[in-house]
């Protein structure tokens, strides 16, 4: 029997597509070190928690509709609800969205297989369950109602056991971002193609790279800060205590220390989409590329000396720029 000939091309399109396979529903649902499919399980659990924190912004609209209280039972149970929206949308929602853009995307802009330590990539998603898990367990105790920023006195002396709940979750939510970042930082600057370098990587990785540093040098302030509250509430300690010593001012420069900056880490992933949408539907390139990727790394470095503007109604800006 006659054969008939392959042109060489039609065979490696024919071989590249039995080598792409579509991964079973399942494999989303479990322990996975491929990077697009760890950006899935981010993207799907990130859009998840939007619904819930979603649904929490209604209620508080809800709330708000009449003076008196109309869907909440007292004043404590809109302040818990009011915390656990801010943490959900924050800490749930908008970090590890971005995070799942980048996971998906980043490898295949540098032209890797994966990312560069795929198990710690798994590990870090899959510390995210089990923290939105303790932080909304406080609903199961006394749930915290000191706002998602937990200034002392409230997070120390008037909040419930929930608040221990809640700094524990963010703990770990913490060491989430600290490896998912150092992951992205060895990636981009280690698994870049021959010919690829910094000046020539699309703006996104850029933008991934800014994003991470932030959060490898400002969340271990927030790790700390919460540490010295936990000691405060379980080991009798007054680090935000001024009747013990303490001074209750000391948290919220740790605080805003880590938050400032990391408000680019929920910006500048979409500064960096948007440069890549614009571009590539324009089919134009990006003018002032090097300005924008240094901008990227200019922000960075700026949002760790401005934390001060968030204590207006503290003596803090007072003492800073009037001393």
């Amino acid at each position: 029997m006659a054969t008939i000939a392959v042109p060489v091309g039609a065979q490696a399109e024919q071989n590249d597509a039995e080598a792409v396979r579509r991964p079973a529903l399942s494999e989303y649902l479990r322990w996975s070190v491929d990077h697009k499919i760890i950006g899935v399980q981010y993207g799907i659990s990130s859009f998840l928690f939007f619904l819930v924190g979603g649904a929490m912004a209604m209620g508080i609209r809800l709330e708000l509709l009449t003076p008196a209280l109309d869907l909440m039972v007292s004043g404590s149970a809109y302040n818990s609800l009011f915390t656990m929206h801010g943490t959900v949308m924050i800490f749930l929602f908008i970090i590890p969205m971005w995070a799942a853009f980048g996971n998906f995307v980043v490898p295949l802009q540098l032209g890797a297989k994966d990312m560069a330590f795929p198990w710690l990539n798994a590990f870090a998603f899959w510390l995210i369950p089990p923290a939105a898990i303790v932080v909304l367990m406080g609903y199961f105790v006394t749930p915290a109602e000191a706002g998602w920023t937990s200034y002392p006195p409230l997070s120390t002396l008037f909040s419930g056991d929930g608040q221990t709940l809640w700094a524990l979750g963010a703990h770990l939510l913490g060491i989430s971002s600290i490896m998912g970042s150092i992951n992205f930082i060895v990636t981009i600057l280690n698994m870049r193609p021959e010919g690829m370098t910094l000046w020539r990587m699309p703006l996104l990785c850029w933008a991934v790279l800014a994003t991470s540093i932030i959060a490898v040098m400002a969340t271990p302030f927030l790790a700390g800060a919460l540490t010295l509250l936990l000691l405060d509430r379980v080991a009798g300690t007054t680090f935000f205590d001024a009747a013990g010593g303490g001074d209750v001012l000391l948290w919220q420069n740790i605080f805003w220390f880590y938050s400032h900056p990391a408000v680019y880490i929920m910006v500048l992933p979409g500064m960096g989409v948007l440069s890549e949408v614009l571009s590539i539907h324009s089919r134009k390139p990006v003018f002032g590329y090097r300005m924008v990727g240094l901008s990227s790394m200019g922000i960075a470095f700026v949002g760790f000396t401005v934390w001060a503007h968030h204590m207006f109604t503290s003596l803090q800006p007072e003492l800073t720029f009037h001393s």
